[in-house]
């Protein structure tokens, strides 16, 4: 019997032994699952709920928890929510303070602000700003007893409690008495808020949606006490408005320069904080900086600013005075922080050109940066590409290959101003037909640019050094420029030949248009916009068209051409040559004409044209049309000065 067992157990197979064990276990698990409350996972979640029940208001809280989940669903409709929010501003009543103190119960006082009528909002704002005694009304005393550290101010502090205040600042916007409320119970506070870590959003979100006369005594507080004690209000030139603004704070220091060093200390404690933070993000923290450079010396922007925001530039470009303050920068910055600054906007070229105000920032590196190889390695070496945008769009290789990179840019207001300062010369000023827009002493790249931007832009930027004053870029603006200028010439002619219909009908384009055919004339590019011409018969009677070949024949009319030299006027009149008497019928048509007549190419137009001088002088005289209707002609302003044009 025991070598028959002892061959049965050989022979057995080898799992037969744990399955017996494993059913053992099973069975003995089976009979522990009927206490459940033992488990580990049960025995946590009993002890939280121990934990909960200990907490302040813990039955309201738990009620307010049931009610708030039913709140939140997208589903419900109006008068779902007004009996729920109701229900939630009752239980809150009195305690939104402690509730919104608690990390899982601060999303019901959310709850009541978002979805609750006028009157259940303001019952909460006056609760929490009379919590620390900051607002007025009967229950501020007995909540200050409960709660003597806390007010509104450090509910602005708290991770979770903070949201409540940014849903009171989104959703109580137009009510008067809550931003008056609001606004109170925060005064004396915004130094700290403005570099706090999770303050600094609720005071974004602030400046960001109140009215600016209604913060107009929080922001004074961050420029100091000498600000916040002397500064005067200006007389409002609004007649419908009698509330007084107060003064800039470089007008302030204009016209106290005493108080220029405690300003600049108090400004520059705030700004170190805020950087060491990384708050550079926040559009009231890009105000802050712009503040500080309005009243800031050059030395001081170039050992203080410069250094802290070389590696943060790119944050600071999605706002205004962000841009600003880092054109700044980049005028008065060290070859070093320079650096550092063209490394930070490596790929964010193009998307930076079509930005409202970053283009700004590319604008002034191309202006400033002496080391021009850089600046191509860094920033205009991506413009060689299409984007992916473009690329996306293509049906195929081919008809990418017939777009340019920059055709969108040359099409942007924004995008077409880097290309208008690298094809026009610093030092070239306006002519004569500028000069009746613009002053005697304008240059000519300055017509391009609005005055802010011609501001910041400024030529020359220098700062102190040994009691003189040394420009911080050494080599000349012509020089910078024509370097530049080499690296994007082929990529010019390129768009220009591709997309020349496009360009003479848009402003932007056409004004890129033009530079390169006074900087790069060839014939290749003459020849494209005589067939966009041909190819699109009312391109003399497009607004923007007609300007287009006007503005260049008159400059080419200005150049003594060679025979052999290509000449847009001649090309011109050779393919319209039988139709200059059509051209000439219409008001836009004739103005062309009378720029083409002033060109190498009169001798021809003008022949061609006399055999329709009686019809030129009718359209230029105006009067009646013959024929049933009889209606009146207006002269035509453009008939009439090429009528001159033919006859001298």
């Amino acid at each position: 019997m025991a070598a028959k067992s002892f061959v049965k157990s050989k022979g057995s197979n080898k799992d037969e032994r744990p399955r017996h064990s494993d059913s053992k276990k099973r069975k003995c698990n089976n009979d522990n699952s009927a206490s459940s409350s033992s488990t580990p996972s049960n025995k946590k979640r009993a002890l939280k709920h121990e934990r909960q029940s200990h907490r302040k208001h813990a039955p309201t809280v738990r009620s307010s928890k049931e009610i708030w989940n039913e709140l939140r669903v997208k589903n419900n409709d109006k008068a779902t929510n007004a009996k729920l929010c109701t229900e939630l501003h009752g239980l809150l009543k009195g305690k939104c303070m402690e509730v919104a103190m608690q990390h899982d119960a601060s999303r019901c006082v959310q709850g009541v602000l978002q979805f609750g009528s006028a009157e259940q909002r303001r019952d909460v704002v006056l609760e929490l700003c009379d919590a620390g005694g900051g607002g007025g009304g009967g229950n501020g005393k007995a909540n200050q007893k409960n709660n003597q550290s806390i007010n509104l101010a450090e509910l602005c502090k708290i991770q979770y409690a903070h949201f409540v205040v940014l849903k009171m600042i989104k959703y109580c916007a137009r009510d008067e008495t809550c931003v008056k409320l609001i606004v109170k119970s925060l005064k004396k506070q915004m130094t700290k808020l403005a570099v706090h870590s999770v303050g600094s959003r609720v005071v974004e979100l602030l400046f960001a949606t109140f009215p600016s006369k209604s913060i107009a005594p929080l922001k004074r507080e961050l420029y100091g006490p000498q600000y916040a004690l002397f500064s005067t209000a200006i007389p409002s030139k609004d007649k419908e408005s009698s509330a007084p603004s107060l003064p800039s704070l470089a007008a302030f220091i204009e016209n106290d320069p005493i108080k220029l060093e405690s300003t600049l200390d108090h400004l520059q404690s705030i700004l170190q904080k805020g950087l060491d933070k990384s708050l550079t993000g926040f559009a009231y923290f890009h105000s802050l900086l712009l503040d500080y450079t309005s009243i800031a010396k050059p030395n001081d922007i170039r050992s203080f600013l410069t250094p802290a925001l070389a590696e943060h530039s790119l944050h600071l470009l999605s706002t205004r005075a962000g841009t600003k303050v880092v054109c700044d920068c980049i005028a008065y910055g060290n070859v070093k922080d320079r650096k550092k600054m063209i490394k930070c906007l490596k790929g964010y070229t193009r998307s930076s050109l079509l930005h409202r105000d970053a283009y700004l920032a590319v604008l002034r590196m191309c202006d400033v940066m002496d080391d021009t190889v850089l600046v191509n390695k860094m920033l205009l070496a991506e413009l060689q590409k299409n984007s992916d945008l473009t690329g996306a769009a293509a049906a195929d290789d081919e008809e990418e290959k017939k777009l340019s990179p920059i055709s969108d840019l040359v099409l942007s207001d924004t995008g077409s101003k880097l290309f208008l300062l690298l094809l026009v010369s610093k030092e070239e000023k306006s002519t004569d037909d500028d000069k009746k827009k613009t002053s005697a002493d304008t240059l000519r790249w300055q017509k391009y640019l609005d005055p802010y931007e011609i501001s910041v832009l400024h030529r020359n930027p220098t700062i102190i050094e040994n009691e003189q004053c040394v420009p911080t870029s050494k080599k000349g603006d012509e020089t910078r420029r024509q370097e530049l200028a080499v690296y994007m010439k082929d990529l010019l002619i390129e768009v220009c030949v591709k997309h020349t219909e496009e360009m003479m009908k848009s402003k932007p384009g056409s004004r890129v248009l033009m530079e390169v055919c006074e900087c790069y004339p060839s014939a290749e590019l003459f020849t494209a916009i005589v067939e966009a011409c041909v190819k699109n018969t009312g391109m003399l009677e497009d607004p923007v068209g007609h300007l287009t070949l006007k503005h260049i024949f008159l400059s080419e009319s200005k150049k003594e051409l060679e025979d052999d030299e290509p000449s847009l006027a001649r090309m011109f009149y050779s393919k319209f040559d039988k139709c200059l008497g059509e051209l000439a019928s219409s008001n836009r048509g004739a103005f062309v004409l009378w720029a083409l007549i002033q060109t190498s190419a009169q001798e021809e137009v003008k022949t061609a044209l006399k055999p329709h001088a009686k019809n030129i002088e009718k359209l230029a005289k105006g009067g009646t049309e013959s024929g049933k209707d009889g209606k009146e002609r207006k002269p035509l302003a453009g008939c009439e000065v090429l009528l001159e044009a033919l006859k001298t």
